[in-house]
């Protein structure tokens, strides 16, 4: 599944943040935190070491012009977005993948 395909299913979530203070897009951090934790990672430092340790991984599907996020801001970040629009759009793209699998 193309990064435009996963992106479809996250980009109903709002950002919560002040438009003018935005360093990291909201997406790139979803797919950071995502990626990282379907890998194994428990825990804000641990996706922050993941961004770090797989930078041109992830560079393949998203830009993450500014570099990884530390961990504070990844959690700042994610504690602040809608969970129940996360839960739905996490749920939508797990519907579409296992469909991809059938």
């Amino acid at each position: 599944m193309s990064n435009i395909q996963l992106f479809k299913y996250f980009e109903s979530i709002d950002d919560p943040r002040q438009q003018g203070k935005v360093v990291h897009k909201l997406f790139d951090i979803i797919f950071l935190a995502v990626s990282a934790v379907v890998s194994g990672c428990q825990g804000w430092e641990e996706i922050e070491d993941f961004g770090h340790d797989r930078l041109d991984w992830l560079r393949k599907y998203v830009l993450l012009e500014q570099g990884i996020p530390r961990y504070d801001t990844i959690a700042r970040v994610m504690s602040r977005i809608d969970m129940t629009q996360f839960q739905d759009s996490f749920s939508s793209w797990m519907k579409a993948c296992s469909k991809l699998t059938q």
